[in-house]
This record gives structure tokens, sequence and C-alpha cells, in this order.
């Protein structure tokens, strides 16, 4: 439990945390969004996003972190670095999924398209999730696994 108050990684876990909080609400979030450039009430009747798969990566990410924290192969300071450069790297592959969705999201409603249609394009649909995990996934790559293994 000492590992999350240590000040290397601080700013890592706060982002974590924080950007957990915004996720459970990203719902709602994309909703008032909608609504706002569409002058219209929207609601999302399938869910957008998949939630359970944000708590596999927060405990993916904690393990990682504790993996990390083992290792002897770089410096404290260095450990810190990797692992906020990681969570930033993580953070930010997010956004641009998320904005390719309400673009598509403001378009239906716009040309007054079927949601039915949308929904069925998964790679559009849940281009949010998809492009999280492949930045966690690069992310952990280039970031951490240098600062894990010595080669």
């Amino acid at each position: 439990m000492n590992l999350f108050f240590k000040k290397e990684y601080r700013l890592g876990i706060i982002l974590t945390l924080v950007f957990g909080m915004f996720l459970f609400y990203v719902d709602q979030t994309s909703e008032q969004i909608v609504a706002y450039y569409t002058d219209t009430a929207f609601q999302y009747v399938q869910p957008a996003f998949l939630k359970l798969m944000y708590l596999v990566l927060l405990v993916v990410t904690f393990a990682m972190l504790l993996t990390l924290n083992k290792s002897e192969n770089t410096s404290s300071e260095g450990k810190g670095q990797a692992f906020n450069a990681f969570v930033i790297a993580s953070v930010l592959a997010f956004f641009p999924g998320w904005i390719i969705h309400l673009y598509y999201i403001v378009q239906t409603i716009e040309t007054k398209a079927s949601f039915m249609q949308l929904e069925d394009q998964f790679w559009i649909y849940h281009c949010a999730d998809l492009t999280l995990v492949i930045g966690f996934a690069l992310a952990g790559l280039l970031k951490l696994r240098p600062a894990i293994h010595s080669w």
C-alpha cells in the first residue's frame, strides 16, 4: 500500500483515478455534448462505452505499476517517469476515438440516418474504446517495458 503514496508515481495515480471518474460519466458527458451540437434531446439506448473493459484496464495498470516498482533495472525517478508517460499516453489515446464517435453520432442525427446502422458498425460506435486499448497496449510496450526489462 505504501506504493500508492510514493511521490514518483503520484501524478500517474491521480491521473488514472481522475480519468476513471471521467470514464464513469462519459455516457452522460457524450449525451450532453451531442445535445448541445444538435439541439435535440439525445440519450443512448445501446451502451456506447464498454465500462467493464475500463475496470480490467485499471487492474492491469496497477499490476503493471507493482511490476515496475519491483524492477531493479531502473532508478526510482526513471520508474516514475516511465509510469507517468504510460498513463498520459494511455489517457490521450482515448480522446481521438471519442471525437470520432461523437462526430458520427452528430452526423447521424443531423442527416436523420439510422442509429441501428451506426450501432452495427462496431469499429465506429466503439472507436473510443478501441483507441484506448490500442494506446494502452502501445504505451505499455514503448514506455513501461523498457523500464521493467533490461536488454
